[in-house]
């Protein structure tokens, strides 16, 4: 006796449903998330990264470039220092901005001691007609351009170059026109000496002259004899000097050592550890530092030889400070990279570390 076969139910499956890049609620198909959400997270983010990031989008790079991702980084205590650095180039006729990023798709681990940091441009609009010989004091996230000389003659001028928003600001003139005037901040003021002291509150936007005491904590000409002359030569051409001013101590380059001053015993102290962390610079490298958020940056340059123009390549350094006494300060290189290929004929202007 046989029986019927049972047909099979045949069942069919149901195509997976593939998840969705977007959210289907955010108005602007291109962004994933909202910009409130966005802008939390690159605020997190170092300064170092923004230009990668701002090459994956537009809507990315108007929200790296916008100012309430500043604004929220200051919300949030995030804010770092950028080191920026002015070169004068042959070709130009106003100086050049740059800072210091991350190169895209670069590791620490590749190489010791480098960091695939690099040097990019930072498009300010340029003065018209060009300034030459000011002299450039960071205060937060301004760079205050300070004198020099237009067409030749001294100038008053004051300008400053908004890091946020990438714009130049007018400011009111000086007391008096100054070229390449001596320029430092202390105490929510700008203070230019030029035979006399004139101070720029920087709250009240008002100039007027004080009688204070010279910055006491650099050194006097006698420790420095080789520059007195130096310093009358940059005066006159406009090159920088390579000393900076790192958490009240004055630094400075000399005779292939890195030393400081005492202002307590008012003597010269040499920056110890740094043997063989660094390759030999001589004078021809015009060794440049800079107060990088009370580390000390140095820049130097050498020639390229994979250049047929004989060009030139800018190193920089980073280098961690330890106070162990009241007497010594040790240096420990956290890398060192070249950053930058420049022409044979250019040179620096300043390395500033304003605070965004």
């Amino acid at each position: 006796m046989s029986f019927p076969e049972k047909k099979r139910k045949t069942t069919t499956k149901k195509p997976l449903l593939k998840p969705s890049l977007t959210l289907q609620s955010t108005p602007n198909p291109s962004l994933p998330l909202p910009d409130d959400l966005l802008l939390s997270c690159f605020a997190r983010v170092s300064r170092l990264y923004y230009p990668t990031l701002s090459l994956v989008s537009k809507s990315l790079r108007s929200l790296i470039t916008s100012p309430e991702l500043y604004k929220t980084r200051s919300l949030l205590n995030r804010t770092e220092s950028c080191l920026y650095v002015c070169l004068k180039l042959p070709s130009d006729d106003n100086p050049r901005w740059f800072t210091l990023c991350r190169k895209p798709n670069q590791s620490r681990k590749k190489k010791k001691k480098t960091s695939g940091n690099v040097l990019v441009p930072v498009l300010f609009p340029q003065s018209s007609p060009p300034t030459h010989a000011a002299s450039f004091v960071a205060v937060g996230s301004d760079i205050y351009e300070i004198g020099g000389l237009i067409n030749d003659v001294p100038s008053s001028n004051v300008s400053v170059l908004d890091c946020h928003s990438l714009s130049r600001n007018q400011a009111p003139n000086m007391s008096m026109a100054m070229e390449n005037p001596a320029a430092y901040a202390i105490d929510g003021k700008l203070c230019v000496v030029e035979g006399y002291k004139d101070f720029f509150d920087l709250k009240t936007q008002t100039w007027k002259p004080e009688n204070r005491p010279p910055f006491a904590l650099a050194p006097p000409e006698e420790y420095l004899p080789e520059y007195r002359g130096r310093n009358l030569w940059i005066r006159r051409h406009g090159t920088s000097f390579s000393g900076c001013m790192i958490d009240n101590v004055y630094w400075w380059y000399k005779d292939g050592q890195f030393e400081w001053y005492n202002a307590f015993k008012r003597e010269c102290r040499i920056l110890k550890g740094m043997e063989g962390q660094l390759p030999k610079l001589t004078r021809s490298c015009d060794v440049q530092l800079a107060d990088y958020g009370g580390k000390m940056a140095v820049l130097w340059h050498k020639h390229d030889r994979s250049s047929n123009d004989k060009g030139r390549v800018i190193w920089c350094a980073e280098i961690a400070l330890e106070r162990r006494s009241s007497e010594e300060i040790w240096g420990k290189v956290e890398w060192f990279d070249h950053v930058l290929k420049v022409p044979k004929l250019f040179r620096f202007v300043c390395v500033l570390d304003p605070t965004l």
